[in-house]
């Protein structure tokens, strides 16, 4: 008889260790590196999604014969890549959202000049407003700097027809 309520006892005591456990609050973490210097979840999906933005803009820009924007796009891209955390995952690939020129305008931009010009414009016009929007909210100085100079970029190539 003994035998039958040793495990018995057993598994109450661990039921009451683990109950007991669950009703603690964990260990404070110490902060992560990249929110400790402010580079946090707004600074990253700003930065995700200029990357892609920027790396379909490019195939886009190519097209334009404008040497400034490929210059400016490849410059950004460099600054971008290093203000990351952690490894690059286009998360926005095959989205059609301002500022980012699609596969389809990118290949219909490839056939017609005017298209092209139509293309370019509205990513520029888009992705201003973009980083405009961005800029109120990015904390992390690093970031801000590179979205400052996105938006420098954006104006002077607007100011060029």
């Amino acid at each position: 008889m003994r035998s039958r309520r040793q495990p018995r006892l057993i598994v109450l005591l661990l039921a009451g260790v683990l109950l007991s456990a669950c009703q603690q609050e964990p260990p404070p973490q110490p902060p992560s590196p990249s929110s400790a210097n402010g580079y946090g979840a707004t600074e990253r999906a700003f930065v995700e999604l200029a990357i892609a933005t920027d790396e379909q803009a490019l195939k886009l820009v190519e097209l334009a014969g404008r040497p400034e924007l490929v210059e400016n796009r490849r410059a950004e891209l460099v600054a971008l890549r290093k203000l990351l955390d952690a490894p690059y995952v286009n998360h926005h690939a095959g989205h059609d959202m301002p500022g980012m020129p699609t596969d389809a305008e990118i290949q219909l931009a490839s056939t017609s000049p005017d298209a092209l010009k139509q293309f370019v414009h509205a990513h520029l016009t888009e992705q201003l407003e973009v980083l405009r929007s961005a800029a109120s909210a990015i904390t992390h100085p690093p970031t801000a700097e590179v979205v400052e100079l996105m938006q420098r970029h954006r104006t002077g190539e607007l100011s060029v027809r």
